[in-house]
């Protein structure tokens, strides 16, 4: 029995030719060392790696590529993965077959992750942002099941050499996780490679919150304001301490001015629901102008879409009311802030604002800590007074 040929470069590149005529069109060497590699050696002198398996009683086979513009160690890696996926069960024509199939991350992204966001995620737009400016760029044109723990390594260092806060990073660092997540659901890939990345540390900032008396002077002034309809929306947003997507979105079929209640179906974290109203918000909504048709309870210039952004009546009036420049997202939290001073629980400020977790309402511990301070000086108070 002849010995089985050691294969090397060298030794492979000097096999012949099969036979013309013969009974069959080409003959097949067995690598030595890996279990089901072949090459087979035709009549022009071409020679393909092939891989041979069994497979639930079937004989079976794949084509692993071309001698020469492959080597033999990729054939013989490419050809233990094979196998890998035999032992467990697997069939790796499946696997391939699914390969054909696999989208690309600008793919998947615009056909099943986007769609998804734009229904159930209020920072949808943020998020195509995110993935025009930061991700599409580095590995948008690779395919979903070959990018790895590497390349998301390599896509947030990118962005740390742009310069880019620890804080930027980190949201990019979660719309990813995100997105591989539910590569995983829908079956597209095995594992996310986003697992095991630490986030980048950020630095604690202290958000800033508007006095009592400035809240004061801004809901003074805001009725003479040139757009009464943003001017109301801003009103709206110091007195429920909502996001501002959700007051802008919101629809008078969802308003009830009778139980004061406003119904929030598109929230941020996708649990829709229902927000009680104090009555200077009730006086908000009931005066807020109103354009015959429109479903939105704040309109834009087009009065059958909601108001996009009322950053430039936020910003007259700030200076009508005397207030130093804050951004529009700071009247939700002097809403928190003026809610804890007054003695309400972090818990009930964790349900008016609607966080998911109380860890987000912890920054307000530090006010808390001043209400509970003066609560407990009832108890210093009554032990301190004399006994009759």
């Amino acid at each position: 029995m002849k010995a089985p040929i050691k294969w090397t470069k060298l030794a492979l590149e000097n096999l012949p030719p099969h036979i013309h005529g013969a009974a069959s069109s080409n003959y097949e060497l067995t690598d030595p060392q890996v279990a089901g590699l072949k090459l087979q050696v035709g009549t022009t002198g071409r020679k393909f790696f092939w891989f041979r398996y069994t497979y639930r009683g079937k004989k079976l086979s794949i084509k692993i590529g071309e001698f020469g513009p492959m080597t033999i160690g990729e054939a013989r890696a490419r050809a233990m993965k094979a196998r890998a996926i035999v032992d467990d069960g697997g069939n790796p024509q499946d696997e391939r077959q699914q390969q054909k199939t696999m989208p690309t991350v600008r793919e998947f992204a615009e056909n099943d992750y986007i769609p998804k966001a734009t229904r159930n995620k209020l920072t949808y737009k943020n998020d195509i942002a995110k993935f025009r400016d930061h991700i599409y760029p580095v590995i948008g044109d690779y395919l979903l099941s070959a990018v790895g723990n590497r390349d998301i390594q390599m896509l947030l260092g990118s962005l740390k050499d742009k310069n880019l806060s620890p804080a930027t990073i980190n949201r990019v660092h979660a719309l990813l996780s995100v997105f591989f997540n539910l590569a995983v659901a829908y079956s597209r890939i095995a594992s996310s490679p986003c697992a095991n990345i630490k986030k980048q540390k950020e630095r604690g900032k202290k958000e800033q919150a508007l006095s009592s008396d400035q809240v004061r002077n801004i809901l003074s002034v805001a009725p003479n304001d040139m757009n009464p309809v943003a001017s109301s929306a801003i009103c709206a947003l110091i007195l429920t301490g909502l996001r501002r997507e959700e007051i802008l979105q919101s629809r008078h079929e969802n308003l009830n001015l009778v139980e004061g209640t406003l119904y929030l179906y598109k929230v941020k974290n996708g649990r829709p629901r229902t927000v009680v109203l104090n009555d200077a918000a009730i006086e908000v909504f009931k005066n807020v102008p109103r354009f015959p048709d429109s479903p939105w309870i704040f309109f834009g210039k087009d009065p059958m879409k909601p108001l996009n952004n009322p950053t430039k009546a936020w910003h007259r009036i700030l200076t009508a009311a005397g207030v130093q420049h804050c951004r529009l997202h700071n009247c939700r939290h002097s809403f928190a802030s003026m809610l804890v001073n007054e003695g309400a629980t972090l818990y009930q400020v964790q349900l008016l604002l609607g966080h998911a977790s109380s860890a987000t309402t912890q920054i307000y511990a530090h006010l808390a800590s001043s209400t509970l301070r003066n609560t407990s000086q009832l108890v210093s108070n009554l032990v301190a007074k004399p006994q009759p």
